[in-house]
């Protein structure tokens, strides 16, 4: 057998080690294989031999969880409680704007907070019960539709369902979290999705993307990621209209997906 014939029955997770006799000189135990960062190296021991080298390997979706929490371990230090200004206050009736905006999508006025200045809808976004980021939704025609207040978030998540659903902004994410009581939501906050997003999905045991009906190429084109670095059974769904807006037949296809 030679090194390469055994590196195929061999699989390491990132960072992990094994010992090993060696092909090479039959030396017991003394071939030293490792992984670090979807590289592969070996390296025999004994003083009469030479074997020793090293192939690039594709990192599987366990190695880039486990990458990823390393540096999200990082990056949590550096994440800071946010104070909201103060012109972002918590709602009151008097607030008739906000008030009529959220009751459209049957969302409490608990959920929210309200941008006095720029007349927004601001959904706070918690990482590890921190205040951490909150993206507002403009009540009229001012632009940008959605503001971020600091970009620390990567995602807003709600629900604690085994399943997680893909959507693409945070009231849709709401709804569906109230309809749907088996699923986890998920709002990107952005149009892509990223390494973070991905590591996040791989903690559920199944995915659904459901996004927008004008992004139906995206749906597809997220399945397929979500499918190839999670391994997860992920479906996607071809909406009617968005999920904020609770058309009966895209409920009945969620419910079917969901009990």
């Amino acid at each position: 057998m030679t090194i390469h014939e055994m590196l195929e029955d061999i699989d390491l997770n990132d960072g992990e080690s094994i010992r090993a006799d060696c092909p090479s000189c039959r030396g017991r135990n003394t071939l030293t294989i490792s992984k670090v960062d979807s590289r592969v190296v070996w390296n025999c021991y004994k003083a009469s031999c030479s074997i020793k080298g090293g192939k690039l390997q594709a990192m599987s979706y366990m190695d880039i969880a486990k990458k990823l929490s390393k540096e999200e371990r990082y990056v949590k230090q550096e994440k800071e409680q946010w104070v909201p200004p103060e012109y972002v206050v918590l709602p009151t009736h008097e607030h008739t704007k906000l008030h009529r905006f959220l009751k459209r999508y049957g969302i409490a006025m608990g959920q929210a907070m309200y941008d006095v200045k720029d007349e927004r809808a601001v959904f706070p976004i918690y990482q590890d019960g921190k205040l951490v980021d909150a993206t507002g939704r403009a009540l009229g025609d001012k632009l940008p539709k959605w503001y971020r207040y600091t970009g620390a978030a990567d995602h807003y998540v709600i629900g604690d369902g085994d399943t997680i659903l893909v959507v693409e902004d945070v009231i849709s994410a709401i709804v569906a979290a109230q309809e749907f009581p088996y699923v986890t939501a998920m709002a990107l906050l952005g149009t892509n999705l990223t390494s973070k997003n991905i590591a996040k999905i791989g903690e559920y045991k199944s995915a659904i993307v459901a996004l927008d009906p004008d992004a139906r190429d995206k749906t597809l084109e997220f399945k397929r990621t979500i499918e190839l670095w999670t391994g997860l059974k992920t479906t996607a769904i071809s909406l009617m209209d968005d999920i904020k807006y609770r058309v009966d037949e895209d409920f009945e296809k969620l419910r079917e997906l969901t009990q």
